[in-house]
């Protein structure tokens, strides 16, 4: 769909659909929930509300878990609203009342629950329901949705647990899925008719949120589980060795390993992006605009070995590597460089590492380096972070062999030829054994390598791009966070695709005390948030420990010093500072527009955020509005504060490019 005018400065909210309730949602969110959730955002006169993902997660609570890229989540249907709920009146009635009494979101409790009441009126009515034209004509119409359906007919059968486990169809033909359609024909029927039913239910919500003149963000993850759909139908898509993730950064020493599977874009370059297409027309029924989640993937992904548990050992694809004729030629000998990949160790050295451990891993982790007795290497079954932490060993031991098996320049390689550089190669221990010269030598090589990468990532990005940004008339925005290689920007801007400028982040981390951006030095084809899901709130962020509250304070050119706590009246200085952004778009979480209202932020701040990477558990993905969305209209001071801070927005003018 199209977004529409962007003559003027725009504001909008930024929700995840399960955290929204209603009088007549159960446990969680809905699509229809959107509706008054959004008469609440026309009276504050915002004109755009961002999601996160609403695909099929099945009892996964993360919306970035997807078992398909195309289906949506059944969790979020009104069960009410659909033919024949009403032979259930009772179960369901008494679900909302158990659900409502948690005050949190049990994902998992209720995915199991809505999925069996839906089971149960669709068997009430399969005699109907198999002959219904209209459920035909829209499998037809959704060639993704026969893969799916058969694809969740078979988990179920097999316990859900992953198709690699399966005892048999782990790799499917096309011949193979239309049997296993007729096979299973009721099964596979049901789970269309969820997906039929949650697409009428959105749509209708959307058509709601566009006659209401509002607009609707979407959020599309570039990557896929493994266990899903896509990665079980359409296997040649899918590189299997590897796994995506991040470098590590400030937040993060390790990096990170997501375990989703990396794409095999010359295959899917050769089929003329046929799926990448095929997804973004899916969510052009629902949206105006898209997130492009992780954009800097689209540049280069980081690719981690499948036998690595942290992001770490990883290496940027694609890459120019470094070679063993562009090493060799600067008088590298073989040797020297499989040490730099590969390290042995006296026996003094590893004491360095191993300490009082030493005596007693020796024999068990080591073995003597072919024709030199007195160096030691780690065994090949040590040769990997998952045997390492799978070690009957305390913590602190098999830390201190993650150091050891860290200490390299070059990451593990399947090509003898081919030479990737470790993330931390200049402080690892082994390169400081080697002459001063050779040293010298290897960090211009590294410069130089280092270098050569920006033009391939700007060609690699803009041909893939490109794709995405003319596929359809949404508006597209990019989530460029992290290590920002230079090309991103002209990229984004070549294609008319949006930046985004979280505030905490947005700062010159080269200058001395890494001083804030002005909020007129934000790029106008950006858009600006407080927070983000990933992170804590506006509340959170003031509470924690390593935040300087009077830099922020004065970047925000507010007088004195910073105050202790965030009370509305702080809050309101704070937002109308954050909305004076030169930014296109301005996109806060509702979290932090509740901070405007001494009512709706009475919670701890902690409570209020949606997720802490890297971490599982209940708290993650739960949170839930402290009031209903049709209870929003009744806090006229917040939404009047909101609606003086977006008109004044709208008024100023947007000469500045």
């Amino acid at each position: 769909m199209r977004y529409g005018d962007i003559s003027y400065f725009q504001s909008g909210v930024a929700v995840p659909l399960f955290s929204l309730y209603s009088r007549q949602s159960i446990g969680i969110g809905e699509f229809l929930d959107l509706i008054p959730f959004s008469r609440w955002a026309q009276f504050c006169n915002f004109n755009i509300i961002q999601l996160l993902p609403v695909n099929d997660t099945g009892t996964e609570s993360s919306p970035y878990s997807a078992r398909s890229a195309f289906a949506l989540n059944p969790v979020f249907v009104n069960v009410q609203s659909i033919e024949g709920s009403s032979e259930f009146e009772n179960e369901i009635r008494q679900a909302k009342k158990d659900f409502d009494k948690l005050g949190k979101i049990d994902y998992y409790r209720i995915s199991i629950w809505k999925r069996s009441i839906l089971r149960k009126i669709f068997d009430n009515r399969y005699a109907d329901l198999k002959k219904d034209k209209m459920l035909e004509r829209w499998i037809d119409d959704n060639p993704w949705s026969r893969p799916y359906c058969v694809y969740c007919t078979l988990k179920a059968r097999n316990g859900e647990s992953s198709w690699r486990d399966w005892p048999d169809f782990r790799d499917p033909s096309a011949r193979d899925i239309e049997k296993l359609w007729k096979k299973f024909e009721k099964d596979n029927l049901f789970q269309a008719w969820m997906q039929f039913e949650a697409e009428k239910q959105f749509g209708a919500a959307v058509a709601e949120v566009s006659r209401m003149g509002l607009r609707l963000k979407g959020d599309i993850p570039i990557l896929i589980n493994e266990d899903s759909a896509d990665v079980w139908a359409e296997r040649k898509y899918f590189s299997l060795d590897d796994r995506a993730g991040a470098p590590p950064d400030m937040f993060s020493y390790s990096g990170q390993n997501w375990g989703f599977p990396t794409y095999r874009w010359d295959v899917i370059e050769k089929d003329d992006f046929v799926w990448w297409r095929s997804r973004l027309a899916q969510a052009s029924k629902f949206y105006h605009a898209y997130r492009i989640d992780h954009v800097l993937g689209f540049f280069r992904i980081w690719s981690i070995p499948q036998r690595e548990v942290t992001g770490i050992l990883g290496y940027f694809n694609p890459c120019v590597p470094l070679t063993w004729e562009k090493l060799g030629s600067a008088g590298f000998i073989r040797e020297t460089l499989e040490y730099l990949r590969r390290p042995n160790y006296g026996i003094d050295q590893l004491r360095e590492f191993l300490d009082g451990d030493t005596d007693r891993l020796v024999p068990v982790c080591f073995t003597q380096l072919e024709g030199s007795p007195d160096r030691l290497l780690l065994k090949p079954e040590y040769s990997s972070e998952k045997a390492i932490l799978g070690m009957d060993e305390p913590q602190e031991v098999k830390d201190k062999l993650l150091k050891v098996y860290w200490n390299r320049v070059f990451v593990p390689s399947g090509d003898e030829n081919t030479f990737y550089p470790y993330w931390y190669w200049y402080d690892a221990p082994v390169l400081k054994t080697l002459p001063q010269n050779e040293q010298e030598r290897l960090r211009e090589i590294m410069k130089e390598n280092e270098n050569a990468q920006n033009g391939l990532w700007e060609a690699n990005a803009t041909k893939l791009l490109s794709v995405l940004a003319q596929e359809t008339d949404m508006l597209v925005c990019a989530e460029d966070l992290g290590a920002v290689p230079p090309c991103v920007p002209t990229v984004l801007n070549k294609l008319n695709i949006l930046s985004l400028r979280i505030e905490r982040w947005a700062r010159n981390w080269n200058a001395p005390y890494s001083p804030y951006y002005d909020m007129d030095e934000y790029p106008r084809m950006s858009v600006c948030a407080t927070s983000c899901h990933d992170t804590s709130t506006l509340r959170g962020l003031w509470k924690e420990s390593d935040f300087d509250r009077d830099l922020y304070w004065s970047h925000a050119q507010l007088p004195g010093k910073a105050p202790e706590e965030i009370t509305p009246s702080v809050a309101r200085q704070i937002l109308m500072h954050v909305y004076s952004a030169n930014s296109l778009f301005c996109i806060l979480p509702l979290q932090d527009y509740f901070a405007l209202s001494a009512s709706l932020s009475k919670c701890a701040p902690e409570t209020e955020r949606v997720n802490i990477p890297g971490t599982v558990g209940w708290a993650n993905w739960c949170y839930r509005m402290p009031c209903s969305v049709e209870e929003l209209m009744d806090y006229s001071s917040l939404s009047s504060d909101i609606r003086m801070l977006v008109d004044a927005r709208k008024r100023r003018p947007m000469w500045k490019i």
